[in-house]
Formats: C-alpha cells, sequence, structure tokens
C-alpha cells in the first residue's frame, strides 16, 4: 500500500525508503505509539508544518524562475527570426550588386564605342558621361552602406543573443544553487549562508556560534556540553555544515575537522584516545603553534592562508579556562560534535 510524503505529497512505498526522493524529508516509521512521550504529537505536526512551509517556499521561487526563463526563451525565439530575416534580406542584396555588376560588364562594349564616339567629336558629350559615372558610384556607394548597415544590425542582434544567455544561465544557475537555509524546527541560517558566501569568515563563526546555542536552547548564552550536542537536531547540524563546506570548496567545515580528527587516530564516535592524537589534530588545523594554544583572537579568518579544518572555531567556547590535564574547555565541543556525526550517519 502506497503512502504519502507529509510534505510534498509524494507518493512511497513505507518502510523501503528513509528520505522523500523530491524534498528530502526525513520518512523513517514512527516507533510503536505507546514508546512514543507525551507531546511528541503537537512537535511533529509544528515540524512538519515548518517544512511544508519551505517546500512550498522553495517550489514558487523555482516556478517564478521558470517563467522568467520561459518569457526570455520567448525573446530569444523573436531574434532569431529577426537575424533569419536580416540575413535573407542580405542574400537579396547580394544578388541585385551581382546583378548590377554584371550589366555594367555587358554594358562595358557598348559603353567604350560610346567613348570613342565622344572621343572623335571631340568629346562633346563629355560632362553627360561623367554624370553617368558619378551616378554609378553614387548608386555602388549606397549599396555599400546598406550591406555596412545590415552588418551592424547583426552585430547587435548578436549581443542580444549573448545577453539573454547570460541572464538565462544566471537565472539556471540561481534556481538550481538556492540553498534552502531554515530548518523544519524553523532556525532560519540565511544570515550565516549570506555571510559565508561573502567570505565574512570571522562574523560566519560567531553567527555559526549564536546559532548552535540557539538550537541547543541556551538563548542566554554559555557553553555546549554534551549532553546538549548529543541531544542537537541533526539536521541543523547537516545545514550548518553544510554551508560551511559549500562555501569554503570543502576548505572548512564540521566534517572536514572529523576526517583530519580520524586522520590523525581518532575514532569516528568521537571518543578522547589520548592528549598524543588530540595535540596532533590540533597542530593539524592550527588551533596550537609551538605547543601553545591559539585564543579565538588569534585564529586565521583567511580562506587562503587558514589551514584545512581551521574553522568553524565557535567563536566564544576558545576563550574558556583550561581543565582537566590540560585541555581546554572550549575543544571538548568538537569531540560531542564528531560524536553526533556518528550517531547521525554523517
Amino acid at each position: 500500500m502506497m503512502a504519502k510524503c507529509p510534505v510534498c505529497e509524494t507518493e512511497y512505498t513505507p518502510n523501503e525508503v528513509e528520505t522523500c526522493s523530491v524534498c528530502g524529508y526525513d520518512l523513517t516509521p514512527y516507533p510503536p505509539t505507546d514508546e512514543i512521550p507525551s507531546g511528541f504529537w503537537e512537535k511533529e505536526k509544528k515540524r512538519i508544518a515548518a517544512a511544508k512551509r519551505v517546500w512550498r517556499l522553495s517550489q514558487s521561487q523555482v516556478e517564478s524562475a521558470q517563467l522568467i526563463v520561459s518569457h526570455l526563451q520567448s525573446q530569444l525565439d523573436e531574434t532569431t527570426r529577426k537575424i533569419e530575416g536580416f540575413t535573407q534580406s542580405q542574400s537579396q542584396l547580394e544578388s541585385q550588386i551581382e546583378a548590377i555588376a554584371s550589366s555594367q560588364l555587358r554594358s562595358l562594349p557598348r559603353l567604350e564605342s560610346q567613348i570613342e564616339a565622344i572621343a572623335s567629336s571631340q568629346l562633346r558629350s563629355l560632362p553627360r558621361l561623367e554624370s553617368q559615372i558619378e551616378a554609378i558610384a553614387s548608386s555602388q556607394l549606397q549599396s555599400q552602406s546598406q550591406i555596412e548597415a545590415i552588418a551592424s544590425s547583426q552585430l547587435q542582434s548578436q549581443s542580444q543573443i549573448e545577453a539573454i544567455a547570460s541572464q538565462l544561465q544566471s537565472i539556471t544557475e540561481a534556481v538550481q544553487e538556492t540553498p534552502i537555509v531554515s530548518s523544519s524546527s524553523g532556525f532560519d541560517y540565511t544570515k550565516l549562508n549570506r555571510l559565508l558566501k561573502s567570505g565574512n569568515w570571522k562574523a560566519a563563526d560567531q553567527e555559526t556560534a549564536k546559532m548552535m546555542l540557539a538550537v541547543a536552547g541556551k538563548t542566554q548564552g554559555g557553553y555546549l556540553y554534551k549532553d546538549d550536542i548529543k541531544n542537537f537536531p541533526c539536521e541543523d547540524l547537516r545545514i550548518i555544515d553544510g554551508l560551511w563546506v559549500k562555501h569554503s570548496n570543502g576548505h572548512f567545515g564540521f566534517s572536514i575537522q572529523k576526517q583530519i580528527y580520524i586522520n590523525c587516530g581518532g575514532k569516528p564516535d568521537g571518543s578522547h584516545p589520548g592528549n598524543t592524537i588530540w595535540y596532533r589534530f590540533l597542530d593539524e588545523v592550527g588551533w596550537r603553534v609551538n605547543n601553545r594554544w591559539l585564543s579565538w583572537s588569534e585564529l586565521t579568518f583567511s580562506l587562503r592562508e587558514a589551514p584545512v579544518g581551521h574553522l568553524p572555531a565557535i567563536s566564544r567556547h576558545l576563550e574558556a579556562v583550561r581543565v582537566h590535564r590540560g585541555l581546554y574547555r572550549g575543544y571538548l565541543w568538537l569531540l560531542f560534535i564528531i560524536s553526533l556525526f556518528d550517531n547521525c550517519n554523517l
């Protein structure tokens, strides 16, 4: 028996797919009713309603872009028809020029006879002949001007075609790359997307810390601890990490830091195997230089100069005091996030 996605209403076979093929919504079946805590269904309804709003907004943007593309395609077709008309006119004009040239060649012997007659009659008709020659020359100049005008018109039409093609390309890219920067839980990452897209890495790191605290319910500030990260929504983590990776071309992001940590000998579940591996990771991402931990203000907020995985550093967290075994409290959040990636299968 088929079911429908609660967000985009796409049909699917229950228990055979985990994610909607159209909108990407999580279709994992709910657990038995007696295992669902009280209040879950109200939260689930709100989450689905928020996802529907995001889906409808994205579909509206796509439809608007498609209308613009259709309009520009009509303009392109009209311009193409004009060019074809100009081409036909040019062909006709060339035929006329060839006919004139052929006529002139046929009349050349007669003209020579006339010239000889004029010469023999002491050039009495010379002024009239000069007028004829000037008329022919003027006619040729006019024909040349027409040819140049047609050529200029064709160049203008070509420029219009290129401009339309450029607009079509820009619209197509905008439609394909328009990110959904709102999570189903209602958090909007538009500002973070804008800061990352503009390359303002320092402000983006501060915005990331602000958003993560908000998602974790720390509206009055504070730090992220293990329980906060453990309950952090996978969807919001995926959006935040995706924006960092996308706009840095794979240079920054939590998933990048996780891979570096594993390459240094760490475990995918974020467990701490010892200070040696941890220090190796800190040196690799540039958070420790010459055996000295850097404060957040000493970090490098440059895509060209910063090591791979240098950001995000979650601003305020790197300013915390030293704690057990010489580690900084600010660095512990990354171990928790790595374990969350493992829990979320990211």
